[in-house]
């Protein structure tokens, strides 16, 4: 069957030429929704450290991923949306019916595909996401980087590395297959103890498409109480459980973000900026006790660790990439609207949040029109005789001024 894939396009009127900052957080926000004011919580730490990528694991419902989504909206005058809520797909009936997903800045990216990598746990869930560079018209290329979120299995044992170790593989294959010199970042919650597990050994196989880095490179055993650099643990951040979560202080290192060595390189498309890696709100200072213990010089002020302490009990995992691209950017309102379905086959729907008319206009990769009509409100689109492809959508207002994005 014919499948058409439509990108939701945005209408820019003025570019930017400051260097960009992606900043990133990998953030396992602990069976969100659940318990009271959670959004409350999460939101007191997203003010202090808004990011442009949010990696995100255990989610409960995709409920809880638009009042995450619609918190970033709240923060920021930039447009943020999350990739698709996707049930667990990974050993049906199974108890681990927690989720992944991303939450990304629309101003610096778009959202070029997203799928679901099964194994015998759960999901890993992958999203490519392209950066809105200003010379895509002209250049029909773009920049892409390639986001995997994991939540690899739990605890102690075995039966669980090997279960570790099972997922890894999955995800590392998935990575192999990535065209060569990718930018790729691949985090969430390891629950590994200690870097000669078999699960992080293999994700930085050597020799391979797209070697992975640890851009910390602070092996050890993370468990012992003889690990010299506690600053980089990230669970948990309570003494003692609360009604959900983990006890026991700030004793493992959990959570991760690897990077591809492309984003090591210092290249000027992308890269990671050095020295920015860090567990948020850990700075040494409370091992084994509980995150607000923490001392707030050259930390995040106390007001942060107690929402940190009781929002989870993990700690998010921040850092930031750089780059010289030039994006386009919108002094006037964006024109919002959405389309659906995506992929798409004979038709299309394309739902403007005003009902204002405007020209609407699907375009090719090249940045031919294919086809264009007035519409206003809600409207079918017949698309039948478009051949198979990645095509945009872009709707032109009295008043805009146009530049689209194309991949």
């Amino acid at each position: 069957m014919k499948q058409l894939l439509l990108v939701l396009t945005i209408v820019f009127s003025t570019s930017t030429y400051a260097q960009i900052s992606v900043d990133v957080m990998s953030y396992n926000v602990l069976n969100f929704p659940d318990g009271v004011n959670r959004i409350d919580t999460l939101k007191k730490v997203l003010s202090y450290y808004t990011p442009d990528i949010l990696m995100l694991q255990e989610l409960k419902s995709s409920a809880g991923l638009n009042q995450i989504t619609s918190a970033l909206n709240d923060l920021s005058n930039d447009q943020y949306v999350s990739g698709t809520w996707v049930a667990q797909q990974s050993v049906p009936g199974s108890a681990y019916k927690l989720q992944q997903n991303i939450v990304y800045n629309t101003t610096i990216f778009g959202l070029a595909s997203e799928r679901v990598i099964l194994t015998g746990t759960r999901d890993v869930n992958y999203f490519k996401l392209y950066i809105r560079d200003e010379n895509l018209p002209f250049a029909n290329d773009t920049v892409f980087l390639h986001v995997y979120v994991t939540h690899l299995k739990s605890s102690q044992g075995v039966d669980n590395e090997a279960a570790r170790y099972e997922m890894a593989q999955a995800m590392r294959a998935d990575i192999n297959a990535l065209p060569p010199y990718s930018y790729v970042l691949s985090g969430g919650d390891f629950n590994l103890y200690n870097s000669s597990e078999a699960a992080y050994q293999h994700l930085l196989t050597t020799g391979v498409t797209n070697t992975l880095v640890d851009p910390i490179n602070m092996p050890g055993d993370w468990h012992s109480s003889l690990f010299p650099n506690k600053e980089i643990l990230t669970q948990s951040t309570r003494l003692n459980a609360l009604s959900d979560g983990a006890g026991g202080g700030i004793d493992d290192r959990f959570d991760f973000v690897l990077q591809s060595i492309e984003l090591q390189a210092g290249n000027n498309e992308l890269s990671y900026a050095n020295g920015t890696y860090k567990a948020m709100g850990n700075n040494g200072t409370c091992y084994n006790t509980d995150i607000f213990n923490c001392s707030t010089f050259n930390n995040v002020p106390d007001s942060i660790l107690r929402a940190l302490y009781y929002n989870s009990d993990h700690l998010p995992v921040v850092f930031s990439l750089v780059s010289d691209i030039i994006l386009s950017v919108d002094e006037r309102p964006l024109i919002q609207f959405s389309i659906y379905p995506n992929p798409a086959v004979n038709q299309l729907t394309i739902a403007p949040k005003t009902n204002e008319r405007f020209e609407m206009r699907i375009l090719d990769v090249t940045g031919k029109i294919q086809l264009s009509q007035s519409i206003s409100g809600k409207t079918h689109v017949d698309i039948s005789r478009l051949e198979l492809g990645i095509y945009f959508v872009q709707l032109v207002g009295a008043n805009s001024a146009i530049k689209f994005v194309k991949e």
